[in-house]
């Protein structure tokens, strides 16, 4: 498969390039705060963020991230604006800030309207399926593979999509711009095996912040409202543990710890008669919810 970037209709983008690193992210959120006076046009704010922190390349897609797919910046009659959202995450460790901008794209993307954040379906698929491979090592033949693999699943599953086009083609430089965010989790879920290969391995735990971000999607994806119990069955543990990138045996680890630390939010549910455990989130968890 030819090394080619990602091409699609004007409905449905797909492609992110490496160049959108999260890395981006906090420094965009930075200038933003610290302006002395309102900046206007997102040209400017990619300007003033290449110079001040002399990147090796500009920051227009990752501001395009942060403004259309994360929502950390939004456009306002005096000019550009950072969300609540985005004035929390900069308050968080670096670990903790990083584990909530890999949340925010893997969940941006909703079923009930497939046509708009493709890109982080395809974030969210490739976290997926590397998941579900538990531990293999990321060499030219293996992201290959998985380029094919996601694009026949693209075509497949946004077929009737409106914005699909027969065109759409996706390449390894996409998985590569999806594998750069995986790169920055703590603790880390990609490691350097040499200097072609890396390997990817799920994770022993991940910060409480995430996971509780994740029980919270859980119910929801379940139906299952606030105050009322949900059953920790093995199909649910597995999409929290999907999403936080962590190895299943070690979830009842990281639930306790969990609540431990957000009584306010999360306690265990009423003893079952089955095996599974259950637990009881008081409401929807918001980023306002881990304001430090």
């Amino acid at each position: 498969m030819k090394n080619r970037a990602a091409t699609t209709s004007s409905g449905l983008v797909f492609h992110f390039p490496v160049a959108a690193t999260p890395t981006k992210i906090p420094k965009l959120l930075r200038v933003l705060l610290h302006a002395q006076t309102p900046i206007r046009r997102a040209k400017d704010l990619d300007k003033i963020a290449f110079a001040e922190y002399s990147d090796t390349n500009r920051f227009n897609e990752a501001r395009k991230l942060a403004e259309e797919v994360l929502g950390l910046i939004e456009v306002t009659q005096e000019g550009l604006m950072l969300t609540s959202d985005a004035h929390i995450l900069l308050k968080m460790q670096e670990p903790v800030l990083y584990d909530v901008l890999h949340y925010l794209f893997y969940t941006a993307w909703r079923p009930e309207v497939p046509m708009r954040q493709a890109r982080s379906w395809f974030y969210r698929t490739f976290c997926d399926r590397l998941w579900s491979m538990q531990d293999v090592i990321l060499d030219k033949g293996m992201c290959q593979m998985l380029t094919q693999e996601m694009d026949g699943q693209i075509r497949e599953e946004f077929q009737k999509v409106p914005g699909f086009s027969e065109k759409v083609s996706i390449g390894i430089q996409t998985v590569d711009g999806a594998r750069e965010w995986l790169r920055h989790l703590q603790p880390p879920v990609i490691e350097r095996e040499s200097r072609r290969e890396e390997r990817f391995h799920r994770r022993t735990t991940c910060s409480t912040e995430l996971f509780l971000l994740a029980l919270s999607y859980c119910y929801r994806v379940s139906a299952i409202q606030p105050g009322m119990d949900m059953l920790v069955s093995a199909q649910r543990r597995d999409v929290i543990c999907r999403l936080c990138l962590l190895e299943p045996r070690q979830f009842d680890r990281v639930l306790d710890r969990t609540m431990s630390i957000y009584p306010q939010l999360l306690c265990r549910g009423e003893k079952s008669r089955t095996p599974e455990r259950s637990i009881r989130l008081h409401r929807f968890v918001t980023l306002d919810d881990l304001a430090y």
